[in-house]
């Protein structure tokens, strides 16, 4: 009986996210990727309960926090493009559940999280541009095998010259699930159920959802896997796969991942990266190639502290 009911929960999720309608989001005030650990695989992360970080990503996986947490980042592309994303967030979780013997991913029954993030730039015309995102998001896990998710984010900044500038707010739903084996996860996400977006003294617009669909598998070795796929403009946008190995349980981790961009031509962007693990710090290290024209390949640095039981 709990296996149909972890079966019927899992077609639900799916069938929410493929047949909802997707329409075009736009926009760049929005909250973007924060943990290098997600960059290095190709951001097919979002499953297997990362903790704080999936506040970026899948809210619904706050739930893997085992206590209080708090995290930084920053990105840098390269190519010589003056462009720089740095975050902060801090989340806190109400302690993981004693584990089931089947239950790889233990989960803590609810948790909290906030973050802020800053993008700068320089323009071709040497002015400055900035933009501020402030989110916070909650998840619960009613069951060890379901947990939802909700996150809000607040938007705003602009040029030097105050010439261009806009503000945005939106939500973001989430929920996973484990389904059939207590290795095997579904996930999805609809980002942008709500949003207005208002540039200078224009008339506010409110615009579509994107939705991501994603399954993650526990492989042996202990290796994590997971597959993406991301709906947007009434179409697939890209897809992505990510894996993670524990060479060093709770020492040394090896990422890597590639993600395919649909939207205007098929570009395969490969990533890789590391993370290194010491008394609640982890240090993560993502690298991600891009062959499209813009920013290039971007690098990203995350650091993350744990307080386990605070």
């Amino acid at each position: 009986m709990f296996a149909i009911k972890r079966s019927l929960a899992a077609a639900l999720l799916l069938l929410i996210a493929i047949h909802a309608g997707a329409n075009p989001q736009g926009g760049s005030f929005r909250l973007w990727g924060h943990g290098a650990r997600d960059l290095a695989m190709g951001d097919a992360s979002t499953l297997m309960a990362p903790g704080l970080e999936s506040l970026f990503t899948q809210p619904a996986s706050l739930v893997g926090m085992s206590g209080f947490g708090t995290g930084i980042s920053a990105q840098k592309p390269t190519g010589g493009v003056e462009l720089a994303l740095s975050s902060v967030a801090l989340g806190w979780g109400s302690g993981l559940r004693s584990p089931l013997k089947s239950e790889r991913v233990p989960t803590s029954d609810y948790a909290f999280a906030a973050a802020f993030q800053h993008l700068g730039a320089t323009l071709a015309d040497d002015t400055g541009w900035g933009e501020w995102t402030a989110a916070a998001a909650c998840a619960w896990s009613p069951r060890r095998w379901l947990s939802i998710g909700a996150r809000g984010t607040m938007s705003g900044g602009g040029s030097d010259d105050d010439l261009d500038n806009g503000r945005a707010t939106s939500l973001a739903l989430g929920a996973r699930a484990v389904v059939l084996h207590p290795g095997l996860e579904i996930g999805w996400i609809l980002e942008d159920y709500y949003q207005s977006f208002k540039w200078d003294n224009s008339r506010t617009r409110h615009r579509g959802s994107t939705h991501l669909i994603s399954c993650g598998a526990m492989l042996p070795f202990a290796v994590q896997s997971e597959f993406m796929l991301k709906y947007r403009f009434e179409d697939v946008e890209s897809w992505a796969i990510g894996l993670e190995w524990p060479v060093l349980v709770e020492r040394l981790t090896l990422r890597t991942g590639v993600i395919r961009q649909l939207r205007v031509e098929s570009v395969w962007s490969p990533s890789f990266g590391f993370g290194v693990a010491h008394y609640g710090l982890r240090l993560d290290y993502g690298f991600r190639f891009n062959r499209v024209e813009g920013p290039g390949s971007i690098h990203r640095l995350s650091l993350l502290w744990t307080g386990i039981g605070l």
